[in-house]
């Protein structure tokens, strides 16, 4: 697979990140319309002026938000429409998670009972659902309407969400349906990826990395949860640092201190031992940016040495991501009044 051209663009897009400079100055501006508009001369010019005309009349942070995800979306379908149809099979396992991410959004919704306009505020057109789908999923009344239009579409995760339907109908807990999503997103993914060259490789290790952070967060998580869902069935088989039976001792553990010095003692691998010895057990949200920062680091390590891969497309879309991630941030922190100090505190640099 010839990805020197993807590549290429990849690279100059790059150049568009802010760095540590950057940032000082955006944290620096006092309110969220004088930070909007010093983005203006940037990537996100045309999307926050877009989003503006859309949805006149909502909240600033509201206009915000919506540009950011334009931008994101935009960027992501650049490098889908600028790859060579033989690659786009691996991007797409490197967009799924946002189907999932949405998926998982829409079922929290319609359990809840909210707004299917509010449910569509804060959906991502990042993965194969467009705008126009998202906006169909979301409108529906009830999950077996969200399965049906699943199920028309020949989309595949009508199938598991189908499977835990009488579950969810009997106990009236959503966990069975987003661990259904979870468990079949990864299996199903996995199981596409066909042969060893170097770009299949790559991503198969991507998926499995990203199956070992899902299993370690869910095992703190677990803790504090109050479900009656068996624990056994949160465990996402395909990772390679924490098997079955690993996780079933670590869920016995009563204390996250002494299950956290097991879970160190189990991985292998020096890097994660060393980023599971700096976790802060009173916040795992930032452990979770953090896990996934990790994961960046790794493949953006991979796109040096292996310029040619599609590597280099997933460093960006990590870097991508928490851009984006610390843009909203520095809004919300701006609109909040919030103390340039404590906003830098949480920025991902």
């Amino acid at each position: 697979m010839d990805l020197g051209y993807i590549n290429a663009r990849v690279r100059a897009w790059k150049g568009e990140f802010f760095d540590e400079e950057d940032y000082k100055d955006l944290l620096s501006i006092d309110s969220i319309d004088e930070f909007i508009v010093s983005l203006k001369g940037t990537s996100y010019g045309f999307d926050l002026e877009e989003a503006k005309a859309r949805f006149s009349g909502m909240p600033v942070t509201a206009v915000f938000d919506n540009g950011l995800k334009g931008n994101l979306s935009r960027t992501f379908k650049s490098i889908w429409n600028e790859s060579p149809s033989k690659i786009r099979e691996l991007i797409r396992l490197l967009f799924f998670i946002w189907d999932v991410h949405n998926l998982k959004t829409i079922i929290r919704g319609i359990h809840k009972g909210i707004n299917p306009d509010e449910i569509y505020s804060i959906l991502i057109p990042a993965g194969d659902f467009d705008e126009s789908a998202l906006k169909e999923l979301a409108r529906q009344n009830n999950i077996d309407g969200l399965i049906h239009i699943l199920n028309t579409w020949d989309n595949p995760y009508g199938k598991p969400l189908g499977d835990g339907l009488s579950d969810y109908l009997e106990n009236k807990e959503i966990v069975n349906l987003e661990l259904a999503l979870d468990r079949f997103a990864y299996d199903f993914h996995l199981s596409l990826l066909k042969g060893n060259d170097i770009n299949t490789s790559v991503m198969r290790e991507l998926l499995r990395d990203r199956i070992d952070v899902s299993n370690i967060i869910t095992l703190f998580k677990f803790m504090e949860s109050q479900s009656s869902y068996q624990f056994i069935n949160y465990f996402i088989q395909g990772g390679k640092r924490l098997q079955e039976k690993d996780f079933l001792e670590l869920g016995g553990y009563e204390d996250k201190e002494d299950m956290l010095n097991r879970l160190i003692s189990i991985v292998r691998d020096s890097d994660w031992r060393e980023k599971l010895r700096t976790i802060d057990l009173l916040d795992i949200p930032v452990f979770e940016e953090e896990m996934d920062n990790l994961i960046r680091k790794r493949y953006c390590r991979q796109a040096v040495i292996y310029p040619l891969t599609i590597a280099v497309i997933i460093c960006f879309y990590f870097r991508k991501v928490r851009e984006i991630k610390n843009l909203r941030l520095i809004g919300m922190g701006k609109e909040s009044s919030i103390p340039e100090e404590e906003i830098k505190r949480y920025l991902l640099l």
